[in-house]
């Protein structure tokens, strides 16, 4: 004999074999929005113990109980009819009910309306959307994105101030740090307060500037503008602490591993760190290079090995044959950080230690391009040489107007 276990907005109900109702236990008026809160954070509610604990079975050995649930089985160990429990996400009662709903909710004395229903959906879908927004994964994704358009945004500023600013003191074209260029303006009265006070940044002497020599009300423009920009260049570095901070709450393993802002922009470019846990190694290590995914699937040229994970220093800094295994490995760390981060929370030093291990060995054991890595160098630079990517194309595209014209005759 089987039964099958399904719940809907009124309570838990089982239904027999034949698909007539065994038993049920209804919420409670005051419970209804709380209960099915509760069921979508996979608890175990009073009437679904009541209802599995209160079903007759004729037979131990022989007779089923089939839950519809996305529980696992486990959660279910301390009920008395545990080892005839089993766990079926869709079973037949709940197929059953969702075809009959109205006439089945009648049967077993749920007299709600249509428009109270709805009240307890729309309660249901507002805690749904405050529960995600109070996720702390939100605001990383944020800050992250900001620290992105803060960059876009310097960047610009700081290429207009500098070719804004030669006019005046050509010298400072020598400073190659932004920072310390805009740092030197925002915090000098003029040139000469420069050259005075911070020669040391400069990598000649000099005596006199051979800019122009321009109005106060420009120097103090000029000076304003740098102000401004310094001050978003402060504000990226709080945002970085604050991003340390959260990465650190959030997800202590993927940071000791990534570290803070590339492993920030893993969990940005999914969307949430619970759905990056979800996410193969194979997927990981060329995710942000869809581009490139899409140029390989339209052209035939050879797929990317690695996407965002490639600004990891020891990938970036790899020598050109070992990236391809020292972004594989470091794909699988990642997966194995995220989810301990997800499921269990706990802090594990030796992901990152075991990472950096294995990356001594790849390049202990590769020291030098083997033959068939030299071969395929070769090949590479021959198609760039010869341009083969687009004549690939372009042979493909006369094959196309060879079968236009079969299909025409």
């Amino acid at each position: 004999m089987e039964f099958y276990i399904t719940q809907c907005i009124a309570g838990f109900i089982a239904f027999d074999e034949d698909l007539q109702i065994a038993d049920y236990k209804l919420f409670t008026e005051d419970e209804v929005v709380s209960n099915l809160i509760k069921i979508e954070e996979n608890e175990i509610l009073d009437e679904e113990i009541e209802l599995i604990n209160g079903m007759k079975l004729d037979s131990k050995d022989e007779d089923k109980i089939i839950i519809e649930t996305t529980k696992r089985k486990s959660q279910y160990k301390e009920l008395e009819n545990y080892e005839n429990i089993e766990v079926k996400t869709p079973n037949k009662g709940g197929e059953h009910l969702r075809s009959n709903i109205d006439n089945i909710l009648e049967e077993i004395g749920f007299s709600k309306s249509q428009d109270e229903i709805i009240q307890i959906y729309e309660k249901l879908a507002i805690y749904k959307i405050k529960k995600s927004s109070q996720e702390e994964d939100k605001l990383l994704i944020q800050a992250i994105n900001s620290v992105d358009d803060i960059d876009e945004s310097i960047s610009k500023l700081v290429e207009r101030i500098r070719d804004w600013y030669t006019i005046y003191f050509p010298e400072m074209d020598t400073i190659s740090s932004n920072e310390t260029y805009i740092k030197l303006i925002a915090e000098s009265e003029d040139r000469e307060d420069i050259l005075e006070n911070y020669m040391e940044h400069f990598s000649e002497e000099i005596e006199e500037s051979t800019g122009a020599d321009i109005e106060e009300d420009d120097l103090l423009m000029l000076k304003s503008f740098a102000q401004s920009i310094y001050s978003l260049q402060k504000s990226r570095k709080e945002l970085e602490t604050y991003i340390d901070a959260k990465m650190e709450a959030i997800a202590p393993n993927l940071r000791d591993l990534l570290g803070s802002t590339l492993g920030a922009k893993l969990i940005a470019h999914i969307g949430s760190i619970k759905r990056l846990a979800t996410y193969p190694a194979s997927v990981i290590q060329i995710m942000g290079a869809e581009k490139a995914i899409f140029r390989h699937l339209k052209t035939g040229e050879r797929p990317p090995k690695h996407g965002l994970i490639f600004q990891h220093p020891s990938v970036r800094g790899a020598k050109w044959w070992n990236r391809g295994k020292i972004a594989r490995n470091l794909a699988l760390k990642i997966t194995l950080a995220v989810r301990k981060d997800v499921f269990s929370g706990e802090y594990d030093p030796s992901i990152a230690e075991d990472y950096l291990k294995k990356v001594e060995q790849i390049e202990k054991e590769n020291p030098f391009p083997k033959k068939t890595s030299q071969k395929r160098a070769k090949e590479r630079k021959a198609e760039k040489d010869k341009g083969k990517g687009k004549s690939k194309k372009y042979k493909g595209s006369k094959k196309n107007k060879k079968n236009k014209k079969k299909r025409r005759k």
